[in-house]
């Protein structure tokens, strides 16, 4: 009976505890969620890239998350550049965005990136 919950457990994604009594799931979590609003209108604007660079490190999304949500840097804590270009809007940036993690996982930081339409 044991065996068999521990095997639902671990199946479901649901890691044991190490010696530190601490459980960690296996999921893998992004470091940055960036979201992209027309600062006008405040509605979502799709065709976007984000990229996030720490140091030498990079990473690029240009698919959001069900059109919503752009994910990046999984698993990578850091001091991170973030960028997001469109052809239509002046590129926005913010620096310094800190990402820390704990004994499992990353602490994803949310952005909004609100872009300024082209004139």
């Amino acid at each position: 009976m044991r065996r068999a919950v521990f095997m639902a457990l671990a199946s479901a994604g649901i890691a044991c505890a190490d010696a530190t009594g601490v459980a960690c799931t296996e999921e893998a979590r992004p470091a940055l969620s960036v979201s992209v609003r027309d600062v006008t209108s405040g509605g979502t604007v799709a065709g976007s890239r984000v990229i996030a660079r720490d140091g030498e490190y990079a990473d690029t999304a240009s698919d959001a998350f069900l059109g919503l949500v752009y994910s990046l840097a999984y698993e990578r804590a850091g001091s991170y550049e973030v960028t997001v270009d469109n052809g239509a809007y002046a590129t926005w940036r913010q620096v310094g965005v800190q990402v820390t993690k704990d004994e499992c996982h990353v602490q994803t930081v949310s952005l909004t990136a609100r872009l300024t339409p082209k004139e």
